[in-house]
């Protein structure tokens, strides 16, 4: 009996046994394509998206703070931004699957959410157009060029006309466009620039939304239609009117009281 007790301990330590090793090389395996995918480019193809989202926050994190950057995520400097006492200026750049966008923004905007912005800070997105054809994308993004100019109001004034880095008209060559046309080119994506820098999850979130919709658009505003009342022909959920114009509202106060001035930055 002690003998045939012996013979089943040695033979569960042996399962044992084998059990952590094919836990460690899992582990090892895992690990390998953890850092073969970090080392790639941030596009769709790296990992497999049918449909994506780029989004690229420009802010100024803290010194001495470490972000522990998920696998879709990038991080890089941007000379561009004026950073604050005790901080360094950071571009992060996201790459979504368009069906996991809100879960994971939302949990990227809670690991940065005691970074800040100010004028010099941009929110980019980027919207799919890979399987289009360029003539149809050169349409959509004169379209989206019109929506944007219709709806500066909606954007802080430090984002509108003169902003050297969105400006609000089409160039087939200049990426500082409102509409970023020549990323096509390059990433086979439609960047839009215009918004301000954030790194508030409702913002951003609302944004995209808003800009998805204009990429879907089949017409431009009506002529001489600005503000709300171009924003009166998109086809919005009363959720996302009722958005708009509370930002307007912020944005744009000499329009609603000729006492208060817009401190708005975002």
């Amino acid at each position: 009996m002690r003998h045939r007790s012996n013979e089943k301990r040695i033979a569960m330590l042996e399962i044992r046994k084998r059990g952590q090793r094919a836990l460690s090389d899992k582990f090892s395996r895992e690990g390998g394509l953890f850092n073969r995918i970090r080392n790639q480019p941030l596009v769709p193809q790296t990992f497999r998206y049918d449909r994506a989202i780029g989004v690229e926050l420009e802010c100024c994190r803290p010194n001495g703070r470490e972000v522990a950057l998920p696998l879709w995520s990038r991080e890089s400097g941007d000379g561009s931004i004026r950073s604050f006492p005790n901080t360094q200026p950071v571009e992060y750049k996201l790459l979504l699957k368009r069906s996991e966008l809100e879960l994971r923004l939302h949990r990227f905007c809670g690991l940065i959410s005691d970074h800040r912005v100010n004028t010099s800070c941009g929110l980019h997105v980027h919207l799919d157009c890979r399987g289009r054809l360029e003539a149809d994308v050169r349409a959509v993004a004169k379209r989206m060029t019109a929506w944007l100019t219709a709806l500066k109001e909606f954007v802080p004034e430090s984002r509108r006309n003169n902003n050297d880095y969105a400006a609000l008209s089409f160039s087939e060559t200049n990426r500082y466009r409102a509409v970023n046309f020549t990323a096509f080119h390059k990433y086979k994506t439609l960047e839009i620039r215009l918004h301000s820098g954030t790194v508030d999850y409702t913002k951003i979130i609302a944004w995209i939304r808003l800009v998805e919709l204009l990429f879907v658009m089949t017409s431009k505003p009506k002529a001489g239609a600005q503000g709300v009342a171009a924003l009166s022909q998109l086809p919005l959920t009363e959720y996302e009117r009722s958005y708009w114009l509370k930002r307007h509202a912020q944005l744009n106060p000499g329009q609603y009281s000729s006492t208060t001035p817009n401190t708005e930055n975002e």
